[in-house]
């Protein structure tokens, strides 16, 4: 690994409060600053350069192929992503960061990697959020993506919230509950998402919608409500 360092990208990040991170265009770790080698649990945080999330020192290394999808997605689209990560750390205690990744340009405006840059939400309410999610994912460790914008599929906020609560196993009755609408609006709202999807039943639906990454990420507006109690109602 190397120690070589961008000043305008070290100052940068030495800047931001918080745990944060700078990596090029192949993911890999070009400047963190000493929050973020505290957190994964290094003496020597410039010792990283040059290794990739797969090399992480801590349970978040699990989630290196989240990590890299999300890279390269900032890095080939232009935009911004808010990102739920859930991992162990040092001593295998586990922390909830809320964080932003958006694209690092160049002087001449081109995209040359992506920043990351992560706030400790961690508290009992988001370790309740994050164990209830783990029912769905199999798992503990895990980044989900916070997004508004549909995902792969163009959906309106309604379908992606709706398409949210189906895929952790919700009915159509429990989620209009939850949302606060009529069952037949919530049924509308499925019909619907099977059109956009291609499929012709429900379970064909969670299946594409598994397919398209859609359990890994969370709408902005679902993730506002209190989530324990969303994904907990039976």
């Amino acid at each position: 690994m190397t120690n070589q360092v961008n000043k305008e990208i070290s100052d940068y990040i030495d800047s931001l409060p918080g745990p944060a991170v700078y990596k090029d265009e192949q993911c890999v770790f070009q400047y963190l600053n000493s929050a973020y080698g505290d957190l994964i649990g290094l003496r020597q945080h410039l010792d990283f350069i040059g290794g990739t999330a797969f090399d992480l020192p801590c349970g978040a290394s699990a989630s290196a192929g989240e990590f890299e999808a999300q890279d390269r997605h900032v890095v080939s689209s232009g935009r911004g992503q808010q990102i739920l990560d859930i991992h162990s750390y040092v001593d295998g205690q586990w922390g909830v960061h809320l964080g932003i990744k958006s694209p690092w340009r160049d002087e001449n405006q081109k995209i040359i990697g992506s920043i990351w840059q992560g706030t400790d939400i961690t508290n009992a309410y988001t370790l309740a959020v994050t164990s209830q999610l783990a029912k769905f994912t199999g798992h503990l460790e895990h980044s989900y993506t916070l997004t508004d914008d549909g995902g792969a599929v163009s959906l309106s906020p309604r379908e992606s919230e709706v398409l949210f609560l189906i895929l952790r196993g919700k009915t159509a009755k429990l989620a209009a509950t939850v949302l606060g609408l009529s069952y037949r609006t919530v049924q509308q709202y499925i019909e619907t998402l099977k059109m956009k999807f291609g499929v012709d039943s429900k379970i064909e639906l969670i299946d594409a919608a598994m397919a398209r990454g859609y359990l890994s990420q969370i709408p902005l507006s679902v993730f506002s409500k209190q989530l324990s109690i969303v994904l907990a109602m039976e």
